[in-house]
Protein backbone atom coordinates (compact mmCIF):
# COMPACT_ATOMS: atom_id res chain seq x y z
CA UNK A 1 0.00 0.00 0.00
CA UNK A 2 1.25 3.52 -0.85
CA UNK A 3 2.14 5.93 1.55
CA UNK A 4 -1.25 8.36 0.96
CA UNK A 5 -3.44 4.74 1.18
CA UNK A 6 -1.46 3.76 4.53
CA UNK A 7 -2.41 7.97 5.89
CA UNK A 8 -6.17 7.28 4.87
CA UNK A 9 -6.35 4.42 6.35
CA UNK A 10 -4.96 5.61 10.08
CA UNK A 11 -7.38 9.06 9.69
CA UNK A 12 -10.03 6.32 9.54
CA UNK A 13 -9.35 4.34 12.41
CA UNK A 14 -9.18 7.90 14.27
CA UNK A 15 -12.31 8.71 13.56
CA UNK A 16 -13.36 5.87 14.76
CA UNK A 17 -11.88 5.73 18.06
CA UNK A 18 -13.11 9.24 18.49
CA UNK A 19 -16.83 7.84 17.90
CA UNK A 20 -16.63 5.56 20.29
CA UNK A 21 -15.41 8.26 22.81
CA UNK A 22 -18.41 9.88 22.00
CA UNK A 23 -21.10 7.15 22.28
CA UNK A 24 -19.45 6.12 25.38
CA UNK A 25 -18.78 8.67 27.28
CA UNK A 26 -16.07 9.80 29.75
CA UNK A 27 -15.43 6.32 31.40
CA UNK A 28 -13.29 5.07 27.78
CA UNK A 29 -11.17 8.38 27.90
CA UNK A 30 -9.80 7.49 31.54
CA UNK A 31 -8.53 4.22 29.53
CA UNK A 32 -6.52 6.11 27.21
CA UNK A 33 -4.79 7.88 30.15
CA UNK A 34 -1.42 6.48 30.83
CA UNK A 35 -1.30 4.75 34.80
CA UNK A 36 1.07 7.55 35.80
CA UNK A 37 -1.68 9.98 35.60
CA UNK A 38 -3.96 8.07 37.80
CA UNK A 39 -0.72 7.86 40.31
CA UNK A 40 0.25 11.20 39.93
CA UNK A 41 -3.33 12.59 40.79
CA UNK A 42 -3.22 11.35 44.20
CA UNK A 43 -5.76 9.49 44.39
CA UNK A 44 -3.96 5.83 43.69
CA UNK A 45 -4.58 3.61 40.82
CA UNK A 46 -7.63 2.19 41.84
CA UNK A 47 -9.83 5.62 41.36
CA UNK A 48 -9.71 6.76 38.06
CA UNK A 49 -13.06 7.57 37.51
CA UNK A 50 -13.07 10.85 39.93
CA UNK A 51 -10.52 12.07 37.45
CA UNK A 52 -12.85 11.86 34.39
CA UNK A 53 -15.61 12.91 36.20
CA UNK A 54 -14.12 15.86 36.88
CA UNK A 55 -15.30 15.74 40.47
CA UNK A 56 -13.21 16.94 43.76
CA UNK A 57 -13.16 14.51 46.77
CA UNK A 58 -14.57 15.64 50.31
CA UNK A 59 -12.31 15.75 53.57
CA UNK A 60 -13.50 16.12 56.90
CA UNK A 61 -11.19 16.08 59.58
CA UNK A 62 -11.87 16.06 63.65
CA UNK A 63 -9.34 16.12 66.86
CA UNK A 64 -9.95 14.23 69.87
CA UNK A 65 -9.73 15.53 72.76
CA UNK A 66 -10.07 19.51 71.06
CA UNK A 67 -8.45 20.47 74.43
CA UNK A 68 -5.20 19.53 76.09
CA UNK A 69 -2.54 20.80 78.61
CA UNK A 70 0.83 22.13 77.24
CA UNK A 71 3.07 18.87 76.34
CA UNK A 72 -0.04 16.75 75.88
CA UNK A 73 -0.95 15.16 72.29
CA UNK A 74 -4.27 15.46 70.54
CA UNK A 75 -5.30 12.96 67.74
CA UNK A 76 -6.43 14.36 64.25
CA UNK A 77 -8.09 12.06 62.57
CA UNK A 78 -9.24 12.14 59.17
CA UNK A 79 -11.07 10.53 56.04
CA UNK A 80 -11.20 11.33 52.10
CA UNK A 81 -14.28 9.80 50.41
CA UNK A 82 -15.21 9.78 47.27
CA UNK A 83 -18.58 12.21 47.18
CA UNK A 84 -20.67 10.02 44.04
CA UNK A 85 -20.59 6.86 46.76
CA UNK A 86 -19.31 8.11 50.11
CA UNK A 87 -17.02 5.14 49.66
CA UNK A 88 -13.16 6.10 51.62
CA UNK A 89 -10.68 6.16 48.80
CA UNK A 90 -7.53 4.27 49.96
CA UNK A 91 -3.47 4.93 49.10
CA UNK A 92 -4.08 8.51 48.48
CA UNK A 93 -1.78 11.27 49.97
CA UNK A 94 -3.57 13.87 52.13
CA UNK A 95 -1.36 17.26 53.16
CA UNK A 96 -1.67 17.79 57.21
CA UNK A 97 -1.15 21.52 57.45
CA UNK A 98 -1.39 23.89 60.37
CA UNK A 99 -2.36 28.10 60.62
CA UNK A 100 0.48 30.19 61.00
CA UNK A 101 1.04 33.15 62.91
CA UNK A 102 1.02 35.41 60.12
CA UNK A 103 -2.37 33.65 58.97
CA UNK A 104 -0.62 31.13 55.77
CA UNK A 105 -0.77 27.45 56.22
CA UNK A 106 1.89 25.37 56.49
CA UNK A 107 2.92 21.38 55.84
CA UNK A 108 3.13 19.68 59.14
CA UNK A 109 3.24 16.29 57.25
CA UNK A 110 2.09 14.09 54.13
CA UNK A 111 -0.09 11.44 55.03
CA UNK A 112 -1.42 8.34 53.08
CA UNK A 113 -4.85 7.03 53.42
CA UNK A 114 -5.85 3.77 54.86
CA UNK A 115 -7.71 0.89 53.72
CA UNK A 116 -11.30 2.90 54.52
CA UNK A 117 -10.07 6.10 53.95
CA UNK A 118 -9.22 7.38 57.12
CA UNK A 119 -5.75 9.08 58.22
CA UNK A 120 -4.20 10.45 61.82
CA UNK A 121 -2.07 12.39 63.62
CA UNK A 122 -0.97 12.76 66.76
CA UNK A 123 -0.14 16.50 67.53
CA UNK A 124 1.45 17.95 70.76
CA UNK A 125 0.74 21.99 70.38
CA UNK A 126 2.48 24.21 72.14
CA UNK A 127 -0.08 26.90 71.49
CA UNK A 128 -3.60 26.91 70.81
CA UNK A 129 -3.55 25.92 66.85
CA UNK A 130 -5.80 25.03 64.16
CA UNK A 131 -5.49 22.64 61.30
CA UNK A 132 -6.78 21.03 58.05
CA UNK A 133 -6.50 18.52 55.69
CA UNK A 134 -5.86 19.18 52.02
CA UNK A 135 -5.96 16.41 48.91
CA UNK A 136 -4.12 17.30 45.45
CA UNK A 137 -3.03 20.47 43.99
CA UNK A 138 -5.28 23.68 44.27
CA UNK A 139 -6.90 23.70 40.61
CA UNK A 140 -7.20 20.00 40.27
CA UNK A 141 -10.14 18.22 39.50
CA UNK A 142 -10.04 16.40 42.58
CA UNK A 143 -8.74 18.93 44.85
CA UNK A 144 -10.67 19.25 48.44
CA UNK A 145 -9.67 21.07 51.94
CA UNK A 146 -11.50 19.36 54.74
CA UNK A 147 -13.04 21.58 57.51
CA UNK A 148 -10.60 23.66 59.82
CA UNK A 149 -10.67 22.05 63.72
CA UNK A 150 -8.61 23.83 66.16
CA UNK A 151 -6.89 22.29 69.02
CA UNK A 152 -7.05 24.72 71.99
CA UNK A 153 -3.90 24.52 74.69
CA UNK A 154 -4.55 25.44 78.14
CA UNK A 155 -1.57 27.42 79.59
CA UNK A 156 -2.20 25.58 82.98
CA UNK A 157 -3.34 21.96 83.33
CA UNK A 158 -3.47 19.83 86.30
CA UNK A 159 -4.78 16.66 87.69
CA UNK A 160 -5.53 14.51 91.15
CA UNK A 161 -4.12 10.84 90.63
CA UNK A 162 -7.95 9.63 92.55
CA UNK A 163 -10.46 11.04 93.89
CA UNK A 164 -10.34 9.45 97.72
CA UNK A 165 -7.20 8.45 99.25
CA UNK A 166 -6.53 6.63 103.14
CA UNK A 167 -5.29 8.80 105.57
CA UNK A 168 -1.69 9.13 105.94
CA UNK A 169 -1.33 7.71 102.65
CA UNK A 170 -0.20 10.30 99.06
CA UNK A 171 -1.94 11.30 96.26
CA UNK A 172 -0.06 13.00 93.33
CA UNK A 173 -1.31 15.92 91.23
CA UNK A 174 0.41 16.68 87.96
CA UNK A 175 0.00 19.00 85.66
CA UNK A 176 1.63 21.19 82.76
CA UNK A 177 2.56 25.02 82.53
CA UNK A 178 3.28 26.62 79.11
CA UNK A 179 6.12 28.50 80.05
CA UNK A 180 9.88 28.53 79.95
CA UNK A 181 11.29 25.72 82.07
CA UNK A 182 12.02 26.75 85.89
CA UNK A 183 8.67 28.58 86.06
CA UNK A 184 7.25 28.47 89.41
CA UNK A 185 3.95 26.54 89.99
CA UNK A 186 2.70 27.30 93.52
CA UNK A 187 0.07 24.54 95.17
CA UNK A 188 -2.55 26.04 97.45
CA UNK A 189 -5.09 24.56 100.10
CA UNK A 190 -8.07 25.43 100.99
CA UNK A 191 -8.26 26.15 104.96
CA UNK A 192 -10.58 28.33 106.94
CA UNK A 193 -11.97 30.13 104.14
CA UNK A 194 -8.79 31.25 102.73
CA UNK A 195 -6.28 30.13 100.14
CA UNK A 196 -3.26 29.37 101.71
CA UNK A 197 0.22 28.37 100.29
CA UNK A 198 0.79 24.45 100.33
CA UNK A 199 3.62 23.50 97.97
CA UNK A 200 5.79 24.98 95.37
CA UNK A 201 7.55 23.44 92.20
CA UNK A 202 9.16 24.64 89.33
CA UNK A 203 8.71 23.27 85.70
CA UNK A 204 10.51 20.31 83.92
CA UNK A 205 11.86 20.99 80.05
CA UNK A 206 8.36 19.83 78.73
CA UNK A 207 6.40 22.10 80.73
CA UNK A 208 5.56 19.65 83.33
CA UNK A 209 5.15 19.54 87.47
CA UNK A 210 4.23 17.55 90.19
CA UNK A 211 2.86 17.62 93.60
CA UNK A 212 2.63 15.25 96.51
CA UNK A 213 -0.42 15.09 99.03
CA UNK A 214 -0.76 13.70 101.82
CA UNK A 215 -3.87 14.12 103.88
CA UNK A 216 -3.74 13.61 107.70
CA UNK A 217 -6.82 13.83 108.79
CA UNK A 218 -10.73 11.97 106.98
CA UNK A 219 -12.24 14.94 105.26
CA UNK A 220 -12.41 16.14 102.45
CA UNK A 221 -9.00 18.33 101.22
CA UNK A 222 -9.27 21.24 98.81
CA UNK A 223 -6.29 22.56 96.77
CA UNK A 224 -5.47 24.45 93.79
CA UNK A 225 -2.70 25.20 91.68
CA UNK A 226 -1.89 28.71 90.06
CA UNK A 227 0.96 28.97 87.57
CA UNK A 228 1.59 31.45 84.30
CA UNK A 229 -1.54 33.81 85.46
CA UNK A 230 -3.66 30.52 85.63
CA UNK A 231 -5.87 28.88 88.15
CA UNK A 232 -6.95 25.45 88.32
CA UNK A 233 -9.15 24.18 90.70
CA UNK A 234 -8.96 20.49 91.52
CA UNK A 235 -11.62 18.13 92.93
CA UNK A 236 -12.29 17.85 96.21
CA UNK A 237 -9.96 14.47 97.65
CA UNK A 238 -11.81 12.51 99.99
CA UNK A 239 -9.55 11.50 102.57
CA UNK A 240 -10.68 8.53 104.34
CA UNK A 241 -10.38 6.20 107.57
CA UNK A 242 -10.27 2.15 106.54
CA UNK A 243 -11.33 0.23 108.97
CA UNK A 244 -11.15 -4.09 108.16
CA UNK A 245 -13.62 -6.12 109.89
CA UNK A 246 -13.83 -10.09 110.07
CA UNK A 247 -17.45 -12.04 110.43
CA UNK A 248 -18.31 -14.40 113.26
CA UNK A 249 -21.12 -16.42 115.01
CA UNK A 250 -21.59 -17.28 118.75
CA UNK A 251 -23.97 -19.94 119.16
CA UNK A 252 -26.24 -22.25 117.22
CA UNK A 253 -27.57 -20.00 114.32
CA UNK A 254 -29.96 -20.94 112.32
CA UNK A 255 -29.97 -17.92 109.58
CA UNK A 256 -27.92 -17.74 106.39
CA UNK A 257 -24.33 -16.52 106.84
CA UNK A 258 -23.39 -16.26 103.24
CA UNK A 259 -26.79 -13.51 103.20
CA UNK A 260 -25.55 -11.75 106.65
CA UNK A 261 -22.39 -11.40 105.46
CA UNK A 262 -23.49 -9.79 102.18
CA UNK A 263 -26.20 -7.57 103.88
CA UNK A 264 -23.10 -6.35 105.94
CA UNK A 265 -20.81 -5.68 103.04
CA UNK A 266 -23.81 -3.95 101.07
CA UNK A 267 -24.42 -1.41 104.01
CA UNK A 268 -20.78 -1.09 104.60
CA UNK A 269 -20.50 -0.01 101.03
CA UNK A 270 -23.92 1.87 100.77
CA UNK A 271 -23.09 5.52 99.86
CA UNK A 272 -26.03 6.52 102.46
CA UNK A 273 -23.95 4.80 104.80
CA UNK A 274 -21.14 5.88 107.49
CA UNK A 275 -19.17 5.95 103.76
CA UNK A 276 -20.43 9.43 103.32
CA UNK A 277 -18.37 9.87 107.02
CA UNK A 278 -15.27 9.20 104.86
CA UNK A 279 -14.73 5.55 106.61
CA UNK A 280 -14.32 2.62 104.21
CA UNK A 281 -14.96 -0.82 105.34
CA UNK A 282 -12.38 -3.95 103.96
CA UNK A 283 -13.42 -7.56 105.13
CA UNK A 284 -10.93 -10.05 106.18
CA UNK A 285 -11.48 -13.47 107.07
CA UNK A 286 -10.06 -13.16 110.77
CA UNK A 287 -8.97 -10.24 112.96
CA UNK A 288 -9.21 -6.66 111.51
CA UNK A 289 -10.64 -3.56 113.88
CA UNK A 290 -13.51 -4.83 114.58
CA UNK A 291 -15.79 -8.10 114.86
CA UNK A 292 -19.49 -8.50 113.41
CA UNK A 293 -20.98 -11.55 115.52
CA UNK A 294 -24.23 -13.22 114.52
CA UNK A 295 -25.00 -14.16 118.25
CA UNK A 296 -27.69 -16.65 119.00
CA UNK A 297 -30.06 -14.36 121.51
CA UNK A 298 -29.02 -16.26 124.75
CA UNK A 299 -25.36 -15.47 124.13
CA UNK A 300 -25.91 -11.84 123.78
CA UNK A 301 -25.46 -10.78 128.21
CA UNK A 302 -22.07 -12.89 127.91
CA UNK A 303 -20.68 -9.87 125.83
CA UNK A 304 -21.27 -7.96 128.26
CA UNK A 305 -24.14 -7.19 131.57
CA UNK A 306 -25.42 -4.15 129.06
CA UNK A 307 -26.48 -6.21 126.06
CA UNK A 308 -29.64 -8.07 126.38
CA UNK A 309 -30.97 -11.27 124.81
CA UNK A 310 -33.89 -8.78 123.65
CA UNK A 311 -31.49 -7.00 121.20
CA UNK A 312 -28.61 -6.03 119.64
CA UNK A 313 -25.30 -4.92 121.26
CA UNK A 314 -21.69 -3.32 121.03
CA UNK A 315 -18.98 -4.38 123.16
CA UNK A 316 -15.40 -3.55 122.73
CA UNK A 317 -13.94 -4.40 119.62
CA UNK A 318 -17.66 -6.47 118.63
CA UNK A 319 -20.59 -5.47 117.13
CA UNK A 320 -22.76 -8.11 117.93
CA UNK A 321 -25.92 -8.59 115.77
CA UNK A 322 -29.24 -10.70 117.77
CA UNK A 323 -30.04 -13.89 115.54
CA UNK A 324 -33.76 -13.77 116.28
CA UNK A 325 -33.83 -9.77 115.18
CA UNK A 326 -31.58 -10.52 112.37
CA UNK A 327 -34.43 -13.10 111.32
CA UNK A 328 -37.46 -11.51 112.15
CA UNK A 329 -36.82 -8.00 112.97
CA UNK A 330 -38.30 -5.93 115.89
CA UNK A 331 -42.21 -5.52 116.62
CA UNK A 332 -41.33 -1.86 117.18
CA UNK A 333 -39.99 -1.74 114.56
CA UNK A 334 -43.09 -0.68 111.68
CA UNK A 335 -39.86 -0.95 108.47
CA UNK A 336 -38.74 -3.68 106.38
CA UNK A 337 -37.30 -6.64 107.41
CA UNK A 338 -34.49 -5.21 105.04
CA UNK A 339 -34.76 -1.95 106.37
CA UNK A 340 -34.40 -3.16 109.86
CA UNK A 341 -31.28 -5.35 109.15
CA UNK A 342 -29.19 -1.86 107.29
CA UNK A 343 -30.49 0.16 110.64
CA UNK A 344 -29.02 -2.91 112.85
CA UNK A 345 -25.76 -2.82 111.42
CA UNK A 346 -25.49 0.87 110.77
CA UNK A 347 -26.52 1.73 114.42
CA UNK A 348 -24.29 -1.07 116.13
CA UNK A 349 -21.25 -0.09 114.00
CA UNK A 350 -22.03 3.92 114.73
CA UNK A 351 -21.45 2.70 118.43
CA UNK A 352 -18.01 1.51 117.47
CA UNK A 353 -17.32 4.50 115.30
CA UNK A 354 -17.94 6.65 118.68
CA UNK A 355 -21.65 7.63 118.55
CA UNK A 356 -23.85 7.33 121.54
CA UNK A 357 -27.35 6.90 120.99
CA UNK A 358 -29.90 9.49 119.41
CA UNK A 359 -33.47 10.72 119.65
CA UNK A 360 -36.24 11.85 117.80
CA UNK A 361 -36.14 15.85 117.63
CA UNK A 362 -39.18 16.35 116.04
CA UNK A 363 -42.71 14.01 114.86
CA UNK A 364 -42.84 12.91 111.44
CA UNK A 365 -38.98 13.52 110.79
CA UNK A 366 -36.72 10.94 109.61
CA UNK A 367 -35.08 8.40 112.96
CA UNK A 368 -31.23 9.31 113.87
CA UNK A 369 -30.01 5.88 112.76
CA UNK A 370 -28.14 6.31 116.19
CA UNK A 371 -31.97 6.15 117.91
CA UNK A 372 -32.83 2.68 119.59
CA UNK A 373 -35.42 2.05 116.41
CA UNK A 374 -35.47 -1.20 117.54
CA UNK A 375 -37.72 -0.19 121.15
CA UNK A 376 -39.51 2.94 119.30
CA UNK A 377 -40.01 5.28 117.00
CA UNK A 378 -40.73 8.28 118.89
CA UNK A 379 -42.70 9.73 116.66
CA UNK A 380 -40.10 9.90 114.10
CA UNK A 381 -40.30 7.71 110.52
CA UNK A 382 -38.15 4.48 109.94
CA UNK A 383 -34.77 5.14 108.68
CA UNK A 384 -32.03 2.83 108.10
CA UNK A 385 -29.15 5.61 107.36
CA UNK A 386 -27.13 8.04 109.49
CA UNK A 387 -28.43 11.87 109.22
CA UNK A 388 -26.31 14.01 107.80
CA UNK A 389 -25.52 15.45 111.26
CA UNK A 390 -24.75 12.00 112.87
CA UNK A 391 -22.33 11.78 109.75
CA UNK A 392 -20.38 14.84 110.81
CA UNK A 393 -20.15 14.05 114.30
CA UNK A 394 -17.59 11.08 113.05
CA UNK A 395 -16.11 12.26 110.43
Amino acid sequence: MSRRGESLVLVALVRRVVAVIAVVGCAVAVLLLPASSAVASGLGPARPALLAAGLPTTLSLSAAPAEVGFGEASTLSGRLTDPATGAGISGAEVHLESLGADGLWVELALLVTDGGGAVYSAQAPAATTAYRLRHADPGAPEASVSNEVTVTVRVLSAALSRAAVRVGHPAFVTGSLAAPEGSEVRLERRLGGEWVRADTAVTKPNGTFGFTLTPTYAGFWRWRVLGGGSVVALPALDAFRLHRYSVSTRGSIRADMGAFRSVVAETYADPRGWLGGHHRFRFVKRGGDFTVVLSQARYLPGFSSVCSSMYSCRVGRYVIINQDRWRTGSPHFPGTLEEYRHMVVNHETGHWLGRGHAYCRSRGALAPVMQQQSKGMQGCRVNPWPLAREIRAVS
